[in-house]
């Protein structure tokens, strides 16, 4: 049995961002491999990941494409990082291709959050509202939320990821956006927890300091690859791809699970809050 191979996160978010920048300019494989005198199979092994992009190669696709300004430094700045495992970025975490690469082919996602809702869970209500916390303008609000909503379809897709939600107890107890958002959003998060993929862990606050659960991370399995760590702040971003450092993010999930409520617990955990945010 071959070895898995080492999933890029840099590559892989280069060549999902190409293949995009590609679909919108309505431009086929046939026509930009026509202008390039390439092979289709290159650009196809580009886009998927498979074959490294030169500055050369990358810089004459941009032409093509018409890209410039940040778009095109960004891109470049990618392909210069693209055997560098595990990276820093500075752009806004959750709008990067890599982490929506990583979600579109993961097999079994497990998101540890202490303070919020899991981003698949949140409810446009809930995260317009965290938005406006943020003080983002309503118009670039309704832009994230428009994309958070859009993140879900993962979960309906043929064969959908496991998707493992531990919380800790404050992330429910957080009225974001006031009581009425909040009975929805957790009403939302049991309708979520009912489907066979999907399994809630809820750790109360009495249980969450015994095992050190003071930040948030993802944790991103794939059938034939090995797996990612996203972790995240409000700046900055960072992908771990080395498994010695994945492995302390597995079993420190699996020390969670064990702590916390098992699912049919958690749901009623979340099902007494809830009702306890609709009396008012």
């Amino acid at each position: 049995m071959s070895a898995p191979k080492l999933v890029n996160v840099v590559c892989s978010g280069l060549a999902w961002e190409l293949k995009y920048i590609r679909n919108a300019r309505d431009l086929s494989l046939e026509v930009v491999c026509q202008q390039l005198r390439w092979q289709q199979s290159k650009l196809s092994r580009m886009e998927n990941g498979i074959q490294h992009i030169s500055d050369a190669d990358l810089a004459s696709l941009l032409v093509i494409y018409k890209v410039n300004g940040d778009e095109r430094r960004q891109l470049l700045r990618l392909a210069q990082r693209q055997d560098a495992p595990g990276y820093w970025d500075l752009d806004p975490p959750l709008t990067t291709a890599p982490f929506k690469r990583m979600e579109l082919e993961a097999t079994s996602i497990v998101d540890a959050q202490t303070i919020l809702i899991p981003g698949l869970a949140q409810t446009a209500d809930y995260a317009y509202a965290l938005m406006k916390a943020g003080s983002v303008s309503p118009e670039e609000a309704a832009r994230r939320v428009e994309a958070r909503m859009e993140r879900k379809d993962i979960l309906d897709k043929g064969k959908p990821p496991n998707f493992d939600m531990i919380l800790d107890e404050m992330a429910l107890r957080r009225p974001v956006g006031g009581r009425a958002v909040m009975a929805g959003q957790l009403r939302a998060l049991l309708e979520l927890a009912e489907r066979p993929n999907v399994r809630l862990w809820v750790l109360p606050v009495e249980r969450g300091w015994s095992v050190a659960f003071d930040y948030g991370f993802y944790l991103f399995n794939f059938g034939r690859s090995k797996s990612v760590v996203f972790l995240e702040n409000k700046e900055t971003c960072i992908y771990l791809e080395d498994e010695t450092r994945i492995e302390i993010f597995r079993r420190h999930a699996g020390k969670l699970g064990q702590t916390a409520l098992n699912p049919a617990e958690s749901m009623n955990f979340v099902a007494t809050m809830r009702k306890e945010y609709e009396r008012e």
